[in-house]
């Protein structure tokens, strides 16, 4: 009798047990694929510094682990491509990654929070006290 109920506690103990804790998270980073442009870069909680010219600024991470970016510019009331770069992108895990940020014009590594499937506000130490806000 002693070793049934040591064999129920021990199956009862496994089936509470679940692989599935994380079941609708994303833990391999590929939810960053995709085009994403620029919408603001603000001090965290504070108002966009950006025109409507620099929100034609995007990057665009490729499933391979490439990215492409470009920044653009208001000059002489002409919206310019200002700089554009292809390098890669790299999931630190948790919620870091590392690419390159148009607005810098650097690589940079920072916490990127994903408020939607759509928007994510990436915080970094190059940026310190600034949000800088994607959205697809």
């Amino acid at each position: 009798m002693k070793k049934i109920l040591i064999l129920l506690l021990f199956i009862g103990i496994l089936a509470s047990c679940s692989d599935d804790d994380d079941a609708g998270v994303d833990n391999d980073g590929s939810q960053i694929i995709g085009t994403w442009y620029l919408q603001s870069v603000r001090p965290i909680g504070g108002s966009n510094l950006l025109d409507t010219c620099n929100q034609d600024s995007f990057i665009q991470f490729n499933q391979d682990g490439s990215s492409v970016s470009e920044f653009y510019q208001s000059s002489d009331s002409e919206c310019e491509l200002e700089s554009e770069n292809t390098g890669n992108w790299t999931y630190e895990g948790g919620d870091n990654y590392t690419f390159f940020l148009p607005y810098l014009d650097e690589r940079t590594t920072g916490n990127v929070n994903f408020i939607s499937e759509n928007s994510f506000i990436l915080t970094t130490s190059d940026l310190p006290g600034f949000e800088v806000v994607f959205e697809k």
